[in-house]
Order: C-alpha cells, then structure tokens, then sequence
C-alpha cells in the first residue's frame, strides 16, 4: 500500500483556487454587461466513456476504463454576450467507477457555422462521497479540467452535444485496485433542452 502526504501540494492547490476565482469573477463580469442578450435555463443528460489514468506501486502506467459508460445529468445555463458569442455554465452530476463528481462547468461558446457551435472551458469537478474505508483515498477533493466539444442546435429547445474533458488534478488512490493519482478523463455525448 502506498501512502501520500496530503500537504505535499499546496502551492498547485492555491494556484487553482486563483484561477478558479478568476474565472468565476470574470463569467459575473460577462453575465453583467451583456444584459441585451437572452439567459437560458435547461436541463441536461447523457452518457460518459471514462479513461482514469495512474500510476501503479512502480510507477508505471495504471487506471481504468469505463465498462459500458456511464449517465451524467443536471442543469444548464446559456447566457448570450454577443451575436455568435455565449458562455455557458450549470450544474452536472456525474458516475465513474464508484465515486461521485459534481461538476461546474464554465464554457465560452462560438457559434461557427449555421446551428454548429464549438466552446471550450475550464470545469470544476467535487468528489461528495465519504471516505468510508481504506480502499479509496481522496487526495483531492476539488479537481479542475481542461474541456473542449462542439454541439448542435436541433431546434429553438434541443441541442446535442459533444466533448472532451482533460483532467488536470491527481484527486484519488485506490488502494485496492493498486492506482494512484489517478485522474479522469471523460469522453461525453448528450442532449440539452432549454426552457
């Protein structure tokens, strides 16, 4: 078994806090100065194809792969800042292996080609679940992703989307299964429906 200090990265987590705040900062400022355009409320859901990549006791590459995927679902928000441009947000829960992710994305939209869109943004990603055992270790509990998709508008309602989710923090070991800082990375397909 392999232990970790905790405290060994503060100053990596301090600097994702900052960016984080300067992100959360910035999407206010945006939602406040474009008031001319719509906000919409949605929900969404579909399908995640996780790829949780460690490393074992040795140091070489470990982790796992979705057997079969898994659902993710919540709330959508999409607020329009300019004619093509909009930045999105909301609230998505998500499945992977046996640990729980609460995500708050924060995507910047540009609408390139008729209903096509593509955005890219950072993601927060929580992990609620307790540490009841010894078998999983939560090193971090607040990670951060990198993302990058592209949807497409089906009507004044429905969008379906796409995208990938790079993750960019060591949040979990997994004593059982041998891995360590591990972190996941999603593949991810589904449909949004706007109010």
């Amino acid at each position: 078994m392999r232990f970790t200090n905790p405290n060994k990265n503060n100053k990596t987590n301090k600097s994702i806090e900052k960016f984080l705040l300067n992100a959360l900062f910035s999407t206010l400022s945006i939602y406040t100065y474009s008031q001319n355009y719509p906000l919409k409320f949605g929900i969404k859901a579909g399908w995640n194809y996780s790829n949780v990549n460690a490393i074992d006791e040795k140091g070489e590459p470990s982790g796992y792969l979705s057997n079969g995927g898994e659902l993710y679902g919540g709330i959508a928000l999409e607020k329009q800042i300019s004619e093509k441009s909009y930045i999105q947000s909301g609230f998505i829960a998500s499945y992977t292996y046996v640990i729980t992710f609460l995500e708050l994305p924060i995507f910047y939209k540009y609408n390139f080609y008729k209903d096509f869109s593509v955005f890219i943004g950072p993601k927060l990603e929580y992990i609620p679940d307790e540490q009841y055992n010894h078998s999983l270790y939560f090193k971090r509990r607040l990670g951060a992703s990198a993302n990058l998709g592209i949807d497409y508008q089906i009507s004044k309602h429905f969008i379906i989307e796409g995208y990938f989710s790079k993750q960019l923090v060591k949040q979990y070991d997994d004593n059982i299964l041998t891995f360590y800082d591990a972190k996941r990375n999603v593949y991810r397909i589904g449909l949004a429906y706007y109010f």
